[in-house]
């Protein structure tokens, strides 16, 4: 997800409302200063609740700013090709599987 552009974007749609601080924006939003400031000054590494209430108090979609391409990845790729059978309800079990695996948070 490219963070800094989502806060970029969002810092600027503040601005034109006329909200340029943390302050402003805060009382604005009904959110804690730091709160603001740590979302939208400072860098971060991933989406937070606090940037998501932004978001949606600004009507900007967060989900444009994701840049996963999973195509992109090969490795993904290879193993798809190699595992999957070509049919739709092998590709739904599949995707099942990759779901199911997901929700047991593995670790790397």
């Amino acid at each position: 997800m490219n963070i800094s552009k989502l806060q970029k974007d969002l810092l600027k749609t503040y601005c034109d409302k006329g909200l340029d601080t943390s302050i402003s924006i805060a009382k604005t939003v009904g959110m804690c200063q730091s709160t603001v400031y740590r979302n939208l000054f400072q860098p971060q590494k991933k989406l937070t609740r606090g940037l998501m209430k932004l978001c949606n108090y600004a009507n900007i979609d967060y989900r444009k700013y994701q840049n996963i391409e999973p195509k992109s990845h090969q490795y993904l790729m290879d193993v798809l090709t190699k595992v999957w059978n070509g049919t739709d309800g092998h590709a739904k079990q599949l995707g099942r599987l990759l779901l199911a695996a997901h929700s047991c948070k593995l670790e790397q």
